[in-house]
């Protein structure tokens, strides 16, 4: 009886290892990682400073409403990017998401995480429940500049999508 438990067992164990190894063996023959096989087949671009066009990822559509820009008065050599974005789950169960998932790339490749001390509209982050809608913006110190690239990665998922945010000049 307990010798049957443990052929059991062990051939379960051969099948996980071997079904690991095969779908381990598919990736490393193309050349492409799982996260990347993901993130390539998910990732979008957009050119506009605020498109309201909806890009969708593990079955949350986000969109990009508005981009608005502040002037530092004292910080020379930077300003605040406003980005207002609104999240719908369309999923069937609740999706946990943070703001700091989100990220804005300077024309040099230098990434910038939101600033906590700026006080915005909206409040985006914590639980979405299925069919409802969060929107609220996020804010950023950035090198003065007209070009971004606006970056929501979904860690957990291995996915992400992209705007490119042109700012108009004053």
């Amino acid at each position: 009886m307990m010798q049957g438990k443990v052929v059991l067992l062990l051939s379960l164990v051969t099948c996980l290892l071997l079904l690991g190894g095969y779908y381990g063996f598919q990736y490393f023959q193309s050349g492409q990682s799982p996260a990347l096989a993901i993130s390539d087949s998910v990732e979008e671009t957009i050119e506009s400073k605020g498109s309201g066009d909806v890009r969708f990822i593990n079955g949350i559509g986000i969109t990009l409403n508005e981009v608005r820009v502040e002037e530092i008065l004292e910080d020379e050599g930077n300003q605040i990017v406003f980005v207002d974005l609104q999240f719908d789950n369309e999923r069937e169960t609740v999706y946990e998401f943070s703001s700091y998932k989100i990220t804005l790339v300077d024309k040099e490749g230098f990434a910038y995480s939101m600033d906590t001390s700026i006080e915005t509209r909206g409040i985006l982050g914590g639980q979405l429940h299925p069919g409802r809608t969060n929107r609220g913006e996020v804010a950023f110190v950035v090198p003065i500049g007209s070009e971004y690239e606006l970056v929501y990665t979904d860690h957990l998922r291995t996915g992400q999508v992209t705007w490119q945010v042109t700012l108009d000049e004053e």
